[in-house]
């Protein structure tokens, strides 16, 4: 059966001073409550390279200035997944903070924005819909399709959600709290804000 989870994309900044380990750049990045300590530590080298946050600063200093924003962006989203070799990414200038806006898309049977270069798409028909890994009005011969019932999608999304939830509340939040537990507690806030309110 085919699912969804979230995703980050591409993280190739600079690694802040305060996380210690040599990282090597996954493309793609899973975001469940099941985060390995190296896709935290990518997704906090994501987050703050994507919003231009001082880097060479303290962990302290660092996140102050994080939390300062009222809203951040970093590059991923959605990823619709039929097996290990057919899965259609978010692509660029798709951002994960409007992952939920593909909820209201589809409740609303429209496309939601996933990027472009490629540009996925969705299209509806009466009792399934079609996620395209390019447009699917192009007459690219390469694209291809993941079919979801609409209960499917919808079951998915909600486990997405849930997801996102275990990794704020999991390995990320433990990893924060084995450094600082102020700043554990205020990400953990500034993350349902950011990313999941809706």
């Amino acid at each position: 059966m085919p699912y969804t989870k979230p995703v980050i994309r591409e993280p190739y900044y600079d690694c802040p001073v305060w996380i210690e380990s040599e990282l090597t750049r996954n493309e793609v990045t899973y975001l469940t409550s099941e985060s390995s300590k190296h896709d935290v530590e990518l997704f906090l080298l994501h987050l703050f390279g994507y919003n231009n946050i001082d880097i060479s600063q303290s962990i302290q200093s660092s996140f102050e200035e994080l939390f300062m924003l009222d809203e951040v962006a970093i590059l991923g989203g959605v990823a619709f997944i039929k097996d290990e070799e057919i899965f259609i990414m978010p692509s660029c200038c798709c951002g994960l903070e409007d992952w939920s806006k593909v909820i209201e898309a589809i409740n609303n049977r429209e496309s939601p924005w996933l990027g472009h270069d490629p540009t996925p798409g969705i299209t509806y028909h009466e009792d399934y819909l079609l996620v395209w890994s390019d447009d699917p009005q192009t007459d690219n011969k390469d694209k291809y399709n993941i079919r979801f019932t609409f209960s499917e999608i919808m079951d998915s999304l909600e486990i997405t959600r849930e997801d996102l939830r275990g990794f704020i509340e999991r390995p990320l939040f433990q990893w924060l709290e084995r450094r600082d537990k102020e700043i554990a507690n205020n990400m953990k806030s500034k993350m349902y804000k950011w990313f999941l309110m809706t």
